[in-house]
Order: structure tokens, then sequence, then C-alpha cells
């Protein structure tokens, strides 16, 4: 039997595949690039299966890495910033995601079309995407193979999570990018401490 973690990186392969093919299709519908970045403002929870990802991503990186990292974490906000103004993810950088290869399954969908019974378009549809995308035809026109359907994605994760974590013994609770990345960059810097000292 396949274990919990084991198909969410199949489910995360699947969703890349299904990027990848709604890229190549429409490319010249698609506008998202590194730097662009819009997106990345928002602040997003993840399941305790997506932390347990961001952390096997984590420890693929250098030591050097994961230290840029760390200070960029520990970065005071500015008092300047407005209280309504929106707040970047913990993981963007210059632009970029310092994370890109664990990065959670909802930020690989984001700017491409998504279908979901929770939008409200003001069409009446339930169809959404970046603005900067599919500028030059109606969301509507879209045939169900371009458009990632959210409610089913959201739904595998659930189901995925519910069996990482009950395999695990560990409470069911979302956390933020910035918790679980800080968590896991302890755990990993107390593991080097550790080797060194065996050493």
């Amino acid at each position: 039997m396949t274990d919990p973690y084991t198909t969410y990186c199949h489910l995360v392969r699947r969703v890349e595949a299904f990027g990848q093919a709604i890229r190549q299709r429409f490319s010249d519908q698609i506008t998202c690039h590194a730097g662009c970045d819009g997106c990345c403002y928002q602040s997003f929870t993840i399941f305790p299966v997506e932390a347990y990802h961001l952390v096997q991503a984590l420890s693929d990186l250098p030591r050097e890495a994961r230290q840029r990292l760390q200070r960029h974490l520990e970065q005071p906000e500015s008092p300047w910033r407005l209280a309504a103004e929106p707040r970047p993810c913990a993981l963007l950088m210059h632009g970029q995601c310092g994370l890109y290869e664990g990065r959670p399954l909802i930020c690989r969908m984001q700017g491409y079309a998504l279908f979901s019974t929770m939008i409200e378009s003001p069409d009446g549809g339930q169809r959404d995407c970046c603005p900067l995308n599919f500028t030059a035809m109606a969301l509507s026109a879209l045939d169900p193979q371009a458009v990632y359907n959210l409610d089913v994605v959201n739904q595998t994760l659930v189901a995925i999570n519910h069996l990482f974590v009950k395999e695990r013994h560990q409470p069911d609770q979302r956390v933020s990018i910035r918790q679980a990345v800080l968590r896991a960059l302890e755990a990993l810097a107390q593991a080097d401490d550790e080797a060194r000292g065996m050493s």
C-alpha cells in the first residue's frame, strides 16, 4: 500500500503536469514568469503533509541557502507597512520563491484558470484566474481540460492529509508557511549541529 506522503507527491506531479499542458496549449495566454510575483502577496495556511513536503525541499538545499532563507525570515517587517497592505509570502525573495520546488499545491495552481463552487465571478460563473492571463478570451470559453478543478484537488488533498496525520499520530492542524519553514529550519540546524558534534 502506498504511504500518504508518496500519494501526495503523485498529486503534486499530476498538478504540475496539468499546468505544463495548459501552458503549452495556451502559451499566448499565460504570462506567468519568474519575477511575476503578484499572486505571492497572500497569506496561506498549509496542511501537515504540505509542511512535511517543505521540510523535504529544505533538506535538499545547501546549508548556506538555508541560512540565507533563515536570515530572510528573521528580518523585521517595515514599520511603515499599512495594516491593510498585502503582505508577501514568507518565501518570496527578490521577486521569486525561495523554495520553489517545495511550494504548496495552491501556489502551483495560482494564475491559471480555476473552477470552484466557492468562486463567484462578476459574470455569475465559477471560474477565475490571474487578471494578466487569458485576457484575449473568456474563461467560460475554456473547456474543462484547461481549467484546474480546485474542489477536486482540495478534496484529494484533505483525504491524503487525513491519512498522513493518522499514520504519524500528529494533530491535524494547519500552519502558516512561515511557521512551517521556521520550524523546519530549526530542526535542520539542530541536526547539522549534532552531526558536527559527532564528527
